[in-house]
């Protein structure tokens, strides 16, 4: 049971990183993390997520297109 619980949480955690990174959850990042300054590159790159949300569709948009054509 507790191997179970063990691998859910760790699944979640991963499931919400994964999820923040391709802009499905928009992040925001506080200007400090327990007393330290958060980095300037931190906070750009989370909240990048979303361009990279648009990146990917414009990708796959493209190859659909592609695609049509060779048909």
């Amino acid at each position: 049971m507790r191997l179970m619980l063990g691998w859910t949480l760790k699944l979640a955690l991963v499931g919400l990183i994964y999820a923040g990174v391709t802009g499905a959850i928009p992040m925001q990042l506080p200007d400090t993390i327990l007393g330290y300054q958060v980095p300037d590159a931190a906070k750009r790159f989370a909240g990048s997520g979303g361009q990279i949300q648009d990146i990917a569709g414009k990708t796959q948009a493209g190859f659909k297109n592609i695609a049509d054509s060779l048909k």
